[in-house]
């Protein structure tokens, strides 16, 4: 399934940032946190700590703050709050173990005053105030400027624990002279030998291939050799760091007291029979979230229980029949179930809803091109040209040339690594 939510440099999420406290929070941060879908306190817990980690506590409090943080200006889709949610109490887990393995490895950090001054000046400037308009703003939330360069201390202190903890932690990153040429010759092939062309074809050409050729001619070794390493010790560094911290995590005592984060905690980490009980018990209550009817579903397939869970989805779709997200996990279920006709009937039914949603036809054109029904998927793309056109004139600068090109591009990836061997074109594919 296409996961777009993860995101392999997370560690940056660790890091308490300051700034926050200029602006006075986020505008939507509420429906993130009244949005709990049933996410109630688990019985006979403490209702100030979410999680505990080895023992561990993860407050309340501090999981919220950093919810605060990181909640987007724009809402999330009823899909993705969960998911959100989680992805930033999964970051303090992962926080509070690298802070205990750095007690382990005796990781001990120096912040120095000049780097203090950096980042202050840095919130100065990216907020374009004085220190005086800092001062007084700060003032209304009861907050001092000696108050701010303490919590910039600490969160320089604990960024630079957390960096050479991993460091630590996954060892030296090594790179082969044989992974460098591999990718070299990965990303700049030899081009194919042309055929010679005439003195008068040659003659006539020379002027308009001359710029190109300077483009597109293939780069010497010495003059890549250090980005390909870099790119390549960039990418292993990526790997070991989640492959540790899933070890971290698999030899932990986590215990979450969000049912719902609880359940969707056992989805994420294959816990199938346990996820399943849990959002079975969901989505019997009186005014369940239609989502948890994926993640259930999820889990069924999960236990390679394939129809129990397209019967969850149809029963799902039963109740809630004009839900987008709904639909569209049922149709990424089909599609991986080899089921392209099915799965292409309920975009089609996606499709029809649409009216001007943008989102919704890149999503349409996405699976689209994965299933390989390209008159369907190029009407979809018609259609975001349609709305960026209309975004364009209403001086919307969220969507541009840029975007439709850049949509086609990441379709054409997804083609690649998903093979279609046989596309389906329907009747009604027209």
């Amino acid at each position: 399934m296409f996961d777009t939510l993860r995101d392999n440099s997370r560690i940056i999420v660790y890091i308490v940032v300051i700034a926050f406290v200029i602006s006075g929070g986020f505008m939507g941060y509420g429906a993130y946190l009244n949005n709990q879908g049933g996410g109630g306190q688990a019985p006979n817990q403490n209702p100030s700590v979410i999680a505990e980690v080895n023992g561990m506590e993860i407050s309340q409090q501090e999981y919220f703050s950093l919810l605060q943080q990181q909640a987007p200006q724009s809402n999330l889709s009823s899909s993705q709050i969960i998911p959100f949610r989680y992805n930033v109490l999964d970051a303090l887990i992962e926080r509070k173990l690298l802070m205990a393995q750095a007690e382990v490895l005796d990781v001990d950090v120096e912040v120095s005053e000049a780097e203090i001054d950096e980042n202050y000046n840095n919130i100065l400037e990216q907020n374009e105030m004085t220190e005086n308009e800092l001062s007084e703003a700060l003032a209304e939330q009861g907050y001092t400027i000696g108050d701010l360069r303490e919590d910039i201390k600490a969160s320089i202190e604990d960024s630079k624990t957390i960096t050479q903890t991993i460091d630590q932690g996954i060892g030296e990153i090594e790179v082969s002279e044989e992974e460098i040429e591999e990718l070299y010759q990965q990303r700049y092939p030899e081009p194919e030998a042309a055929e010679e062309d005439t003195a008068e074809e040659a003659e006539s050409e020379e002027e308009n291939t001359e710029a190109e050729n300077s483009e597109t001619e293939r780069p010497a070794m010495a003059e890549v050799r250090d980005d390909l390493e870099q790119e390549i010790r960039s990418q292993k560094r990526n790997e070991a760091i989640n492959s540790w911290l899933a070890e971290l995590k698999a030899d932990a005592e986590i215990t979450i007291n969000d049912p719902v984060l609880s359940a969707y905690h056992a989805l994420e980490n294959e816990n199938y029979k346990q996820a399943a009980e849990e959002f079975s018990a969901f989505v019997e209550e009186k005014e369940t979230d239609p989502i948890f009817y994926s993640y259930l579903a999820q889990a069924y397939e999960g236990q390679n229980n394939l129809e129990r869970a397209k019967e969850v989805y149809n029963s799902a779709l039963e109740s809630y029949p004009e839900n987008t997200d709904l639909r569209f996990n049922y149709a990424q279920f089909l599609a991986d179930q080899e089921n392209n006709e099915e799965a292409i009937a309920q975009l089609d039914k996606i499709s029809a809803a649409a009216e001007d949603d943008f989102m919704t036809y890149y999503q349409l054109y996405m699976m689209y091109s994965r299933l390989g029904a390209e008159k369907k998927a190029q009407s979809a793309m018609k259609e975001i040209q349609r709305i960026s056109e209309d975004m364009q004139t209403k001086s919307s600068p969220e969507v541009d040339q840029e975007t439709t090109e850049d949509i086609k591009e990441e379709a054409k990836e997804v083609k690649e690594e998903v093979k279609v061997e046989s596309p389906v074109e329907t009747k009604n594919n027209n």
